[in-house]
């Protein structure tokens, strides 16, 4: 039974991981995090200079007319696909869609900006 059990969980791992390799796709350990007081990027520590320069970059992103231009021009692109020009639920589907990725980068982009290195905390 527990070897049974075993063998579905490396069979689970090993499919992932070939998954992964296959697609080039990113993880958790891929991205920017913060743990305990410090940041790492691609499982590497980033040194203090390179995280000031970050949190500068998105005090300047935040506040900068172009990105106040592109998150209007996206916002108006998906309301135009989601109530002028959709015919299918796919297409209602995909303006969401459209909507939530700029979400997630306005997000992160403010966290950044507060200096905090994880996502939305």
């Amino acid at each position: 039974m527990v070897l049974k059990l075993l063998s579905r969980l490396f069979k689970k791992e090993l499919l992932q991981l070939a998954v992964q390799d296959l697609f080039n796709t990113i993880g958790k350990d891929d991205i920017l995090q913060e743990k305990s007081g410090e940041w790492y990027l691609a499982g590497k520590p980033l040194i203090k200079g390179r995280k000031e320069i970050i949190i500068a970059e998105a005090h300047t992103w935040i506040n900068s007319k172009l990105w106040e231009v592109l998150r209007r021009d996206i916002q108006y692109q998906a309301n135009k696909l989601m109530f002028e020009k959709s015919k299918t639920e796919l297409d209602l589907i995909s303006g969401k869609l459209w909507l939530y990725t700029l979400d997630v980068i306005k997000t992160r982009i403010e966290s950044l900006a507060q200096e905090k290195g994880n996502f939305n905390t």
